[in-house]
């Protein structure tokens, strides 16, 4: 029975604070944007205590901010916060992504929260390199056997990317076989986006130097993405992009639109 289930029913001491309630109380933050630890408490039927310790636990992995009396989403840029939106949709894209990866291949790996866990799937990959422009991304490798090669620039703290122009002008000088990139948006009239300017123009430089290698390019993105505008377009120019890799949530006039330009779609 789950908590939802249970919220009608007298309170089991000794039960409270556990995994059921922090996943509830997350959900209901995320769907809501902000909640009251009262009005958490009565719907779930638990004491606000146990409300305050699973809030803390979603504070410590970076989900939630605690304000007086209330919880709401945190909505920054770091890749933590962001693997738990669209968890499964992102988790499957990132299982289709691996296998797209062969021993052997050396492979430029960007930013974004499915990236990251493509990433995770990729470990074991024998005789892999993966070239990256993100810090958490190439934590992501410690104690596999892939080798890993940092492009240096400016640190951004709150996404760990590393962007500026001696990012792109290193870019431009290395050669990989495939590159697999996060994006903030897309609509069929501005293309792929980021909400991140210095991301973008590091985003642009893979893609131009993709096509200069005969690399191919892939996008990782769920459906919420689709429609979605930014102010830094990366790609208008959709012959840069082999494929992307998202979830059937896709709409199906950005999918016809992506297929009709020669984009493969991955599902």
């Amino acid at each position: 029975m789950s908590v939802i289930e249970k919220k009608n029913k007298p309170r089991a001491r000794g039960k409270l604070g556990n995994k059921e309630i922090v996943n509830a109380v997350r959900e209901a933050v995320f769907k809501a944007g902000s909640c009251r630890v009262a009005d958490l408490a009565v719907e779930f039927n638990v004491s606000e205590v146990s409300i305050r310790k699973s809030l803390d636990e979603l504070e410590r992995q970076g989900m939630v901010r605690r304000f007086h009396g209330e919880a709401r989403i945190y909505t920054g840029d770091d890749i933590p916060f962001r693997m738990h939106v669209h968890y499964v949709e992102k988790q499957a894209i990132a299982s289709r992504a691996a296998a797209l990866v062969e021993p052997g291949d050396t492979i430029l790996v960007e930013a974004g929260s499915a990236i990251a866990m493509f990433a995770e799937r990729i470990k074991e990959v024998q005789g892999l390199t993966v070239i990256t422009t993100n810090l958490f991304i190439a934590r992501l490798f410690r104690g596999s056997k892939v080798r890993v090669i940092v492009i240096g620039g400016l640190y951004q703290e709150e996404s760990e990317s590393l962007v500026g122009p001696s990012v792109c002008e290193s870019i431009r000088s290395i050669g990989f076989s495939k590159a697999f990139i996060g994006v903030s948006g897309f609509t069929i009239a501005g293309g792929f986006m980021l909400n991140d300017i210095a991301r973008a123009e590091v985003t642009r430089s893979i893609l131009e130097r993709g096509k200069e290698c005969k690399a191919k390019a892939w996008i990782l993105t769920d459906f919420s993405k689709f429609g979605v505008s930014h102010a830094a377009k990366i790609c208008t120019d959709l012959s840069l992009i082999a494929g992307v890799v998202t979830d059937p949530g896709i709409p199906d006039e950005c999918r016809r639109y992506l297929e009709s330009s020669g984009v493969e779609v991955l599902t």
